[in-house]
């Protein structure tokens, strides 16, 4: 655990620190490897590459996933509003876990995140120049 993402977490109104410390718990406790970093001063998360982040927004707490777009076929809940590749859901308690099926997708995304890095399939296609 990062103790900078322990301070982001305790700087959170109480619900919201409810649903963090839920999705925390439960990447520690079923993605094994799984690393917590403090990036963009935000929690980020990876496995096998970047993986997902939370992040404060109005009246939630949103968990984004890095590979969100290749995600949101199958889990339409995710939002990927003008983002290219990033997608993800606004939580507002931790009853929104459940609801909205959270651990299901944390489960889905940490499978994809680390097929598409054993296939070799980056992130981020960087386009050639033509000289």
């Amino acid at each position: 655990m990062h103790p900078k993402v322990d301070l982001y977490i305790d700087d959170l109104p109480e619900h919201l620190a409810e649903v963090a410390t839920a999705i925390r718990n439960y990447l520690f406790h079923n993605v094994a490897g799984i690393e917590e970093r403090y990036s963009f001063k935000l929690p980020f998360y990876h496995y096998y590459g970047m993986f997902c982040y939370i992040n404060k927004v109005n009246s939630g707490l949103e968990l984004c996933f890095c590979r969100g777009k290749d995600l949101s076929v199958a889990f339409p809940q995710l939002e990927q509003k003008e983002r290219k590749l990033i997608a993800g859901i606004t939580l507002h308690s931790k009853k929104d876990i459940r609801e909205k099926e959270i651990f299901q997708l944390l489960e889905a995304g940490a499978a994809w995140n680390k097929e598409c890095f054993m296939m070799g399939t980056p992130l981020v296609n960087k386009k050639r120049s033509k000289k």
